[in-house]
């Protein structure tokens, strides 16, 4: 009877010990998948955004891109007129992208000219008479024609994220920073220390790049214009609205050729202005 009893008692305390390891290795595993989950929000904590960083940081880009509008004098640099201009144009739900020539006339800017009979402002007018999206200096590897492209939100908040395959590549655009309601009953969203990123996996192999980087806005957030492939290489191009003021816009151009080894993308190209 005794031998019973202590073999009884062995058998549980056995018991107990491997629950208890069986409990403790589940906890690490939700532990594991709870920090991957937030791992990317995380990130704006641990590298918030410098008071003085940006990026991209316009200067460095040397692609001229414009659009098709009138824009004070300052804007409009004046061997424009000098260049080749290919147009991304859409019509409806499709895009292509086409040389187009491209038309300079000085014209009364009522901003910045005192009288009406000052033309110090430029008019920006094209050929092509489809809805002009951007209007890009011409590049080796442009090609007339019909573009593919894919819809993506026009916004990304810190803490969102959309994956999406393009041509066969996943890729996920995510954002970081910290976000928080203007008051308990306003829809108005304020956005500091911002970052967006994009993560692309290819054959299993995973880079990721920021795109975007932004302290503050001032009634303004970053606003995806375009995704599609624009240099003709099957991989993802980007154009992304990067300004952080409510008075300015800065159409920003992202191609995957010109990308170094190992990277997805990279800036190439801007379009600064203000509106007054």
């Amino acid at each position: 009877m005794k031998v019973t009893f202590r073999t009884l008692f062995l058998l549980i305390v056995i018991f107990q010990f491997l629950s208890c390891n069986k409990s403790k290795t589940e906890t690490a595993i939700k532990s594991s998948v709870s920090k991957d989950s937030i791992k990317e929000s995380k990130l704006a904590v641990n590298n918030p955004v410098k008071e003085d960083f940006s990026f991209p940081v316009d200067s460095t880009l040397p692609v001229k891109i414009i659009q098709l509008e009138t824009f004070h004098n300052d804007e409009i640099e004046e061997n424009y007129d000098k260049k080749t201009w290919f147009g991304l144009f859409k019509n409806k739900n499709d895009y292509s992208l086409s040389e187009t020539k491209v038309f300079f006339k000085r014209v009364n800017d009522p901003v910045i000219d005192d009288n009406e009979e000052d033309k110090t402002g430029w008019e920006v007018s094209a050929s092509v008479k489809d809805t002009c999206v951007i209007l890009i200096e011409k590049l080796p590897y442009f090609i007339d024609g019909n573009i593919l492209s894919v819809k993506i939100p026009e916004n990304i908040y810190p803490e969102e994220s959309f994956k999406f395959n393009f041509k066969g590549i996943e890729y996920t655009l995510f954002a970081t920073g910290k976000k928080k309601k203007e008051s308990p009953d306003s829809d108005w969203i304020i956005v500091s220390d911002y970052k967006l990123y994009l993560r692309t996996v290819v054959d299993g192999k995973e880079t990721k790049e920021l795109l975007v980087a932004k302290k503050n806005f001032d009634d303004q957030m970053i606003r995806m214009i375009f995704g599609g492939d624009l240099d003709d290489d099957n991989k993802l191009d980007l154009i992304i609205d990067t300004a952080s003021h409510y008075n300015a816009s800065s159409p920003t151009l992202y191609l995957s050729k010109p990308a170094e080894k190992g990277k997805a993308i990279k800036p190439v190209g801007v379009f600064t202005t203000v509106g007054c």
